[in-house]
């Protein structure tokens, strides 16, 4: 299942380089892996000695310095000018200028295809996939207006050589991850210690050379890890419609709940908004995918387990997409409502943030806040998960603590309800005991800043944690 929050079915309600120029002396010529390309391909020389490329070799990003004198592009960073630097640069422009590599080829036509779906040209788009496949071009006619209509604001090919010699037909295997946002998007381009970067597709390309230049022939999720970030808009063709707050995005064939789904989100985005506003993560839309029963196995690796009906995907900072599995929510109103406020609960509680910015462990806090949004306004003792709280605190096995381990993978139907429902529980005493914007205060600063639970709680309710936690296992003990 993909790395997000669940919603699971309820129980039935109760009732540096040199800078002065050194002579240049050629080396013999030798093989080299590109010289096995079929005829009319340009085949570049290398400064010699050379390193031989291997597979899974990174193109892109921080080890584009590298690899671009791997495959002789001769990059160079100067820190101090002399006088010689004039001379030297004057003698480098009489020099013939290496032909572009088989490889640095592909990544000129992938850049030109980029260019073109972030300024709106679906011809140039088109142009880079070969013609006689019309199925993959369709594929990519879908990919092109999908992402268009999700109002594409990125989007960059990463792409690094999977084999480094041709297979007989003239094709080759490529790597490429692609990094994009969308509308509404904190579009983070860069990875670093203290970003994620911006979201990405996991794709394998193959490619061969024709009349046009290089084509891609195929298109494929990578494995193994692949499956866990196949967006809806690689998945097929989308539609959408737009209220004040909220898009809602699906297959064509999910469209029909449209009508009746979009005033629910849209008194959902409205408390959230309020909640949003007192951990400091306010939102420009809010973003909500329908899933038919393809999409649900599909779009984020899919889901398999029978009791998740919705769920939150965190794509890095650039925001969280919620994904409803409409079949199992569209008998039940309240059971409809309730779920997507809480799944847009972890948006604003945990959306655009540096996922290493929270553990396992957190899990507690983070279902019981977004369970207290879901319910809002109304108590804990509302909930349907009420039953099953009672049972688990009056049992052998009681918890101890509000911070609770996390629900573990296999768990039972009955375990996730009263997981979820002692969360809801201890979110609605810390808010009846301390107030609800100490509540939030406590979530800001534990789950978005990174402070321990006794620093948090210090701050936000002037206790610390032991005290403000023995007070709400006994709180939740007396009103289950």
């Amino acid at each position: 299942m993909p790395d997000g929050d669940d919603v699971t079915i309820p129980p039935a309600p109760p009732a540096g380089l040199p800078t002065r120029a050194v002579p240049f002396v050629p080396a013999p010529r030798v093989p080299h892996p590109w010289d096995s390309l079929p005829p009319g391909f340009p085949s570049p020389v290398l400064p010699e000695p050379r390193r031989a490329l291997g597979k899974g070799l990174l193109f892109g990003g921080s080890l584009a310095l590298i690899v671009a004198l791997f495959l002789g592009a001769g990059a160079v960073y100067v820190a101090n000018r002399d006088p010689l630097d004039s001379r030297a640069e004057a003698a480098a422009e009489d020099r013939p200028k290496l032909p572009l590599t088989p490889f640095e080829q592909v990544n000129a036509a992938l850049k030109t295809q980029a260019e073109a779906l972030l300024r709106g040209d679906e011809k140039a788009w088109l142009a880079a996939v070969d013609p006689g496949r019309r199925k993959l071009r369709d594929r990519y006619r879908a990919m092109y207006r999908s992402l268009r209509l999700l109002g594409v604001s990125h989007f960059d090919y990463r792409t690094y050589v999977r084999d480094v010699r041709p297979d007989k037909s003239g094709s080759l295997k490529i790597g490429a991850d692609v990094a994009y946002c969308l509308a509404g998007d904190t579009c983070v381009k860069e990875k670093s210690t203290v970003s994620d970067g911006p979201p990405s597709v996991a794709l394998e390309l193959t490619v061969k050379h024709g009349k046009g230049g290089w084509l891609i022939t195929s298109l494929a999720p990578r494995k193994p890890t692949a499956d866990k970030y196949r967006a809806p808009w690689a998945s097929g063709e989308l539609v959408t419609t737009a209220g004040k707050r909220v898009t809602l995005i699906g297959a064509p064939s999910e469209k029909k709940y449209f009508r009746r789904l979009l005033p629910i989100a849209e008194h959902a985005a409205v408390v959230n908004d309020r909640f949003a506003a007192l951990v400091g993560n306010p939102q420009q839309r809010y973003r909500i995918y329908v899933a038919g029963a393809k999409q649900w196995k599909s779009w984020y690796g899919g889901i398999r387990d029978k009791w998740i009906v919705a769920y939150a995907f965190p794509r890095n900072e650039a925001g969280t997409d919620v994904v409803l599995n409409m079949a199992e929510l569209k008998d039940d109103r309240e059971f409809l409502a309730t779920t997507v406020q809480h799944e847009l609960g972890h948006v604003v509680t945990v959306g655009n943030l540096h996922r290493r910015t929270w553990v396992e462990s957190d899990m507690w806090l983070k279902e019981g806040i977004a369970e207290y949004i879901g319910w809002y306004p109304r108590p804990a003792t509302a909930s349907w998960r009420r039953p099953a709280v009672r049972n688990l605190v009056n049992g052998s096995g009681r918890p101890k603590s509000i911070a609770v381990d996390p629900l573990k993978a296999q768990a039972r139907l009955r375990d996730g309800d009263a997981f979820y429902g002692f969360g809801h529980f201890s979110a609605d005493c810390m808010a009846k005991k301390y107030g609800q914007r100490a509540l939030f205060t406590f979530v800001r600063l534990h789950l978005r800043e990174d402070r321990d639970l006794d620093s948090a709680s210090g701050e936000a309710f002037g206790k610390p944690f032991a005290a403000v936690d023995k007070a709400c296992v006994a709180y939740i003990r007396d009103r289950a």
